[in-house]
């Protein structure tokens, strides 16, 4: 009997020496989607945000603004990336974040001596009325206006600047589906090409594509924030019932672009 209680004993010193390890937490996960501008800013910085948060696994799903919105009003993610201004209905459903603007910037080939469009003559040219380069000041060569495919952010926006809301169906231009590198090399190559996309002035030029201004406004960061360059639209991030992970994530996120825009 007694040696049967001193190995009781010595059982429970052991558990108490020893104890049993707690389970494993299992990672928070954090899902920001919207628009594919901002995508790839947001795919870097939650590399660093997961590294400094290690519990916090962040998803990034690319869409378009369109859906963040619905999605996190739904409550499908709990961030949403957005690039276009928001209805009075769904700033009422959604707490809404700024950081600043982005620019479409207009593009074209490197030896195009023009510099300088005007939105009427943007129209001309996307409906197929300006066929010359030699109509608004340029060389005597064919343009070959490029636009986006139908349903992306940028395809919206410039085709309401330069048409107004109900001008889809007056645009003749050949469509690309592309990434921004692609759109620079396409530019690049095809001489007579106009096109616009989301690049910086510096990313452009080094690709050997010209920057043209719009209405005597060049595509400059100071224009850009000012709102005084005509292809302008707000970056938003927006959330319905947003955690503390989500509110670290937004303050760190918003932190970052003004970082990286600062550095450029």
């Amino acid at each position: 009997m007694v040696g049967a209680r001193c190995t009781f004993a010595l059982v429970l010193l052991l558990l108490a020496a020893f104890p049993r390890s707690a389970p494993a937490q299992t990672p928070q996960r954090l899902t920001v989607g919207g628009a594919q501008s901002l995508a790839p800013l947001a795919e870097k910085f939650s590399i660093r945000f997961h590294k400094e948060h290690p519990g916090i696994e962040v998803d990034i799903k690319r869409g378009n603004s369109n859906h963040a919105i619905a999605a996190a009003e739904r409550g499908e993610i709990q961030i949403g990336l957005v690039t276009r201004s928001l209805t009075p209905a769904e700033t009422g459903q959604l707490r809404v974040q700024s950081m600043g603007r982005d620019a479409v910037i207009l593009l074209s080939y490197s030896w195009n001596t023009v510099t300088n469009l005007t939105i009427e003559q943007l129209r001309g040219i996307y409906t197929g009325k300006i066929t010359n380069w030699r109509e608004v000041g340029g060389e005597d060569k064919g343009v070959v206006p490029l636009t986006r495919e139908e349903g992306s952010g940028i395809h919206a926006m410039f085709v309401e600047k330069v048409f107004g809301k109900a001008g889809h169906e007056m645009e003749k231009a050949f469509v690309l589906r592309a990434s921004k590198d692609k759109i620079l090399r396409t530019i690049k190559r095809v001489r007579g090409s106009i096109g616009y996309g989301i690049v910086r002035i510096d990313e452009a030029e080094a690709e050997g594509v010209k920057v043209l201004a719009v209405e005597g406004k060049r595509p400059t960061d100071e224009n850009i924030q000012r709102g005084i360059y005509p292809f302008t639209r707000p970056r938003l991030m927006v959330c319905k019932n947003p955690g503390p992970a989500a509110e670290e994530w937004m303050r760190g996120f918003a932190e970052y672009v003004a970082k990286e825009e600062g550095a450029r």
